[in-house]
């Protein structure tokens, strides 16, 4: 009957005829949709470069979830196209996982089918199932048909393994309606075939013989070489369990003449149908063309076996018990051939979860630190914004009190400017209409003086007074202390301002005064002593000594009691 058999495409298909032994073969979808055999010649092209790049990158078990979640999807995705094992359970189980919180439904449909895969390939039935049925409710759910089929298909697998074939017949044809309604022409004609290959194993060959030729003339009409082979392989398979002898050998010979990759199986297969004829000669002479390469891990144990059953009807016992030594030797080796490959796979095995497990340590830490760091930059944040908020309160409070004495200072200096402003129309009134009158001179004299202390309180609030008073209080050997020309330029303008009749003065110039006597002018209003002025000029205080003297002599050379400030404001009125 027939063996388990490819998805979609076949170059090892050996459908078991009589007492040969049994031919396993896995299934793989691929991601492009078209599926190859397990075991097969590892291709070279775009999917070798392809995957030995991705083999080539160092430890990407210890990489973040989403580029190691990438990683897995390309890694089997080129394993269907080069027949390989899918990665273990642990690995697609962590990519799976990132694919349902990040990836999009078809992404994790795949996942979710490569992940049941590798549980299939660990023997693991019931969590493979479960992991299907999760990824074919998935596939239905978002209307994903192409995947929804691949799925069916190798659910289907699994009924089969355990014999049960009704159910696997019902997962093939679920997936041929899939691949319909998805336009994937290709897979449902070989669907068809799957569903052949039940009933004919169920001994219905009609309903397989039609099954058959309806998947025959969809890919005839794709002409799609590699699925003609297939389909005649399965012809011919039927065929002669129908005792249609003829027929079965063209389909055979169809079958190599689509497809000559692997040809070895098929060469086998007629070897096998001529025995059944008993054709012994035709037998052995593709019996030895079957002894080439093959992909089919299982062709050259059969190619032993069989030999062995045509020597036998021969009558050549010597040469029939060779080909059952080799064949028992063979099977041995097969046998010890695969439990080293578990061996070894058990090795890699443990060595993926200890860097899994170490990973997962790391990222704890990791994930401990950041979480750590988080809590301490918060505690600063907190401290520094609690220091923020005191240092805003301060200043607010210190604008708030500078706002008041701004007010305070406005006012004062506002009612300063009322009372100037008074006395000096006062002072005009009584010097117009008493300018003889010795009395009304006093007054004058006596309002002069009200209206210059209330000018010179004014001058005194400024800030450009306070600057200067504060710039020469003590020596300071690191700093330049002396007036600038723009020190000079904003100190007589608030002078001038403040005393009008100071710049009145001092521009009529009638007594000669020179640019230092103009400068010790100004300075008298400060009210500075010999040593503060000698800061700002950048001189000694004998030299300023020199200055005053020089300058009072050319104001008043008749009254040398009087100062020069004094002198100044009695000008001009």
């Amino acid at each position: 009957m027939f063996s388990h058999k490819e998805r979609d495409e076949t170059n090892i298909l050996f459908f078991r005829v009589g007492t040969l032994p049994a031919v396993c073969v896995q299934r793989q979808p691929a991601g492009d949709g078209a599926v190859r055999p397990c075991g097969g010649v590892v291709g070279g092209g775009a999917s070798g470069q392809c995957m030995a790049l991705l083999d080539s990158l160092d430890t990407p078990d210890r990489w973040s979830d989403r580029p190691f979640a990438r990683w897995c999807m390309l890694y089997c995705r080129a394993a269907d196209k080069l027949y390989k094992d899918m990665l273990y359970t642990e690995q697609l189980t962590r990519a799976l996982d990132w694919y349902k919180r990040h990836g999009s439904a078809e992404e994790t449909a795949w996942m979710g089918l490569y992940l049941g895969r590798s549980y299939v390939e660990d023997k693991l039935f019931l969590p493979a199932t479960n992991t299907y049925a999760e990824a074919l409710a998935l596939a239905e759910k978002e209307k994903l048909y192409n995947v929804a089929g691949y799925i069916c298909s190798y659910m289907a697998d699994l009924y089969a393994y355990t014999r049960q074939t009704t159910e696997e017949r019902r997962k093939f044809e679920e997936a041929a309606d899939y691949f319909q309604k998805a336009g994937n022409q290709r897979s449902y004609a070989l669907a068809l075939r799957d569903v052949a290959a039940t009933w004919a194993f169920d001994d219905s060959l009609s309903l397989a013989l039609d099954l058959m030729l309806k998947a025959d003339s969809i890919v005839t009409g794709l002409n799609d070489s590699i699925g003609i082979a297939s389909i005649a392989n399965g012809l011919g398979n039927i065929y002669m369990l129908n005792r249609e002898f003829e027929k079965a050998k063209q389909s055979f010979h169809k079958e190599r003449q689509y497809d000559s990759t692997d040809i070895a199986p098929c060469y086998l297969a007629l070897s096998n149908l001529y025995y059944q004829i008993d054709n012994l000669d035709s037998a052995r002479f593709y019996l030895e063309k079957s002894a080439i390469l093959t992909s089919n891990l299982y062709t050259p144990t059969d190619r032993m076996y069989l030999g062995y059953l045509i020597e036998k009807d021969a009558n050549n016992i010597e040469e029939s018990l060779n080909y059952l030594e080799k064949y028992q030797t063979m099977k041995d080796s097969l046998y010890d051939k695969q439990k080293q490959v578990d061996i070894i796979d058990a090795e890699k095995r443990h060595n993926v979860v200890l860097l899994l497990e170490q990973n997962k340590k790391l990222t704890q830490e990791r994930i401990f630190i950041t979480i750590a760091t988080i809590i301490t930059i918060c505690v600063l944040i907190l401290i520094y914004q609690k220091k923020v908020r005191k240092h805003i309160l301060e200043i607010n409070h210190k604008q708030l009190l500078l706002e008041k004495e701004k007010y305070r200072h406005d006012k004062e200096e506002k009612g300063m400017e009322e009372r100037i402003s008074q006395l000096t129309k006062e002072i005009e009134q009584k010097r117009e209409a008493y300018n003889d009158t010795v009395k009304n001179k006093k007054t004058i004299s006596k309002l002069h003086k009200d209206l210059n202390t209330l000018r010179y309180e004014k001058f005194r609030q400024s800030d450009l007074y306070n600057q200067i008073k504060e710039q020469c209080r003590t020596v300071k050997p690191d700093k330049e202390q002396k007036l600038t020309e723009k020190d000079w330029f904003n100190l007589i303008r608030l002078v001038n301002i403040v005393f009008p009749n100071v710049g009145a003065f001092i521009g009529n110039n009638t007594l000669g005064l020179t640019k230092a006597d103009v400068e010790m002018c100004y300075l008298s209003f400060f009210d500075l002593s010999l040593s503060e002025e000698a800061i700002l000029l950048g001189i000694s205080t004998a030299s300023v000594n020199k200055r005053r003297s020089r300058t009072r002599q050319k104001l008043s050379p008749d009254k040398k009691e009087i100062d020069i400030k004094t002198f100044i404001l009695l000008q001009g009125w």
